[in-house]
C-alpha cells in the first residue's frame, strides 16, 4: 500500500465518498425505474404501439449518451461534488415534472432530461469513487457501486407494483426516493476531492510500464479504447440475457411464470455478483480476474451450444451467468481504468466507457433477437460463444500491461483530483 492509498482509505472525506456514492446511486436508480416502469405500463394500457413506448425508453439512453459527451467539461467546471449534487437536483426536478405531466410529449422530454442527469451522475459517481478508492480495495468499492445499480434496477419495478397495490401515487414514490437521494448527496458537498481542479500535467498514474504512454498526447484514450471494446461486449452479453432470454424462453416451452422467474434470476445475478468479482480482482489481480471471468463465460456458452436441445434445463444457468458474470466484465473494466488513470483523464475515459457500454446494451437485444429468428436457439448459442471468444481475446489484450492492484503496488503516489481552477 502506498502512502497515498493509506491516506485515502483513512480520510473521513474519502470514506464518505466510498460508502455514500453507492448508497445515493441505489436511491437514484430505484427512483428512475419506478418512474420509467410506470410510464411504460401507462402508455401500453392506453394502447400506444410498442414502437412509441420504446421511443420513450430510448430517450432515456439518448440522454445518458449526451451526458457522457459533456461530463468532463461539467466536472472540470463544478468538480465532482458540484456535478454529482447538481445532477441529483436536476433529476429530482425531472421526476417531479413527470408526475405533473400526463402527455406523451411531456413524458418524452422529461425522460430525456432524466437520462441526461442520470448519465452525469453515473460518470461522475464512478470516476469519483474510482479516484477515492485505495488501489488494493478499489475492486471491492467499484463492485459495491455496480451492485447498487443492479439492486436499484430490481427494486424500482417492485416498488412501483407495491405503490399501485397500496394505492400510493407512483410518481410521488419516485419523487420521494429522488428527494432522499438528493438529501444524502448533500453530505458530499464539502468532501475533499469534490472541488473543481486544474488538470495536472500528467493524469496517467505513474508506473514503470505506463510512463512511456504518459508522455504521448491523449494517453488516456490509448488506454481506454481497448477497454471500451471489452465494455461493449460485456454490455451486449448482459443486456442480451436480461432483455432477450425471458422472451426467448416463452418460444421454447417456458410458461409465463417460469419466464418471469428466469428474468428475476438474471436480475439477481446482475445485482449480486458485482461486489464478489470486484473483491476477486483485489485478491488475485485484475488480469487474472478478467481471465477467470471470460473463462466462465466461455464454459457457459459452450455448454449452451451443447445443451441447446434442452432449453428447460440450460437457460437457467446461462441466464444467471450471462447476467451476472457478463455484468462483472464492465465492473472489472472500471477497476482497470481506476488503476491506470486519475483526475480529468479518468473522467474522460469513464465517459467513453459509459458510451461504449450503453452502445453494447442497446444493440444486444435486437441483435440477439434477429439471430434467434434466423437460426433458432442453437444459432443464438453459437453467436454468444463467438462473442465470448472475441471478448476473451479483447480482455487479454486490454489488460496485458501491468496495472496497480493487490499484486502490483509499484505506483508512485499521485496527487488526488483536488484544488481550485
Amino acid at each position: 500500500m502506498t502512502t497515498t492509498a493509506s491516506q485515502k482509505l483513512g480520510g473521513t472525506g474519502s470514506l464518505r465518498v466510498l460508502w455514500l456514492v453507492p448508497a445515493v446511486y441505489f436511491l437514484f436508480v430505484a427512483s428512475e425505474f419506478v418512474a420509467l416502469t410506470q410510464i411504460a405500463f401507462t402508455l401500453t394500457q392506453r394502447g400506444l404501439s410498442a414502437f412509441l413506448v420504446g421511443l420513450v425508453a430510448s430517450a432515456f439512453w439518448v440522454g445518458i449518451l449526451l451526458a457522457s459527451l459533456v461530463a468532463h467539461f461539467v466536472v472540470k467546471r463544478a468538480g465532482f461534488a458540484g456535478s454529482f449534487i447538481g445532477a441529483c437536483a436536476l433529476s429530482f426536478a425531472a421526476v417531479v415534472s413527470l408526475g405533473l405531466h400526463d402527455s406523451y410529449a411531456g413524458w418524452t422530454a422529461g425522460v430525456l432530461v432524466l437520462g441526461w442527469a442520470g448519465g452525469l451522475v453515473w460518470v461522475t459517481g464512478e470516476s469519483w469513487l474510482a479516484e477515492a478508492a485505495p488501489a488494493e480495495r478499489r475492486g471491492f468499492f467499484v463492485g459495491l457501486f455496480e451492485t447498487s445499480v443492479g439492486l436499484g434496477m430490481v427494486s424500482g419495478p417492485a416498488l412501483m407494483l407495491l405503490a399501485q397495490k397500496l394505492q400510493w401515487p407512483v410518481f410521488g414514490v419516485a419523487a420521494g426516493l429522488m428527494a432522499a437521494c438528493l438529501l444524502a448527496s448533500l453530505a458530499l458537498r464539502h468532501t475533499p476531492g469534490g472541488a473543481a481542479s486544474t488538470p495536472s500535467a500528467d493524469s496517467v498514474r505513474s508506473e514503470p510500464d505506463l510512463e512511456h504512454l504518459s508522455k504521448r498526447p491523449l494517453a488516456w484514450r490509448r488506454m481506454a479504447q481497448p477497454l471500451a471494446w471489452v465494455a461493449v461486449l460485456g454490455g451486449l452479453l448482459e443486456s442480451g440475457s436480461s432483455a432477450l432470454l425471458p422472451g426467448v424462453s416463452l418460444r421454447v416451452g417456458f410458461d409465463v411464470t417460469s419466464a418471469a422467474a428466469l428474468g428475476a434470476l438474471i436480475g439477481a445475478g446482475s445485482a449480486l455478483l458485482q461486489a464478489p468479482f470486484g473483491l476477486l480482482a483485489d485478491r488475485i489481480g485484475l488480469r487474472r480476474a478478467m481471465a477467470f471471468t471470460w473463462g466462465l463465460l466461455l464454459l457457459t456458452t459452450a455448454g449452451f451450444v451443447l445443451g441447446a436441445a434442452h432449453p428447460q434445463q440450460v437457460l437457467w444457468v446461462v441466464g444467471f451467468v450471462l447476467g451476472g458474470v457478463g455484468g462483472a466484465v464492465y465492473t472489472l473494466v472500471v477497476i482497470e481504468l481506476g488503476h491506470r488513470l486519475s483526475g480529468p483523464d479518468l473522467v474522460k475515459a469513464m465517459a467513453l466507457l459509459v458510451t461504449a457500454y450503453t452502445g453494447g446494451t442497446t444493440i444486444g437485444p435486437s441483435l440477439g433477437g434477429a439471430l434467434f429468428d434466423v437460426a433458432g436457439l442453437l444459432g443464438l448459442a453459437c453467436a454468444l460463444l463467438g462473442f465470448c471468444v472475441l471478448g476473451a481475446w479483447a480482455g487479454w489484450r486490454a489488460t496485458r500491461a501491468p496495472a496497480v492492484g493487490a499484486h502490483n503496488s509499484t505506483a508512485l503516489p499521485q496527487p488526488p483530483y483536488t484544488g481550485t481552477p
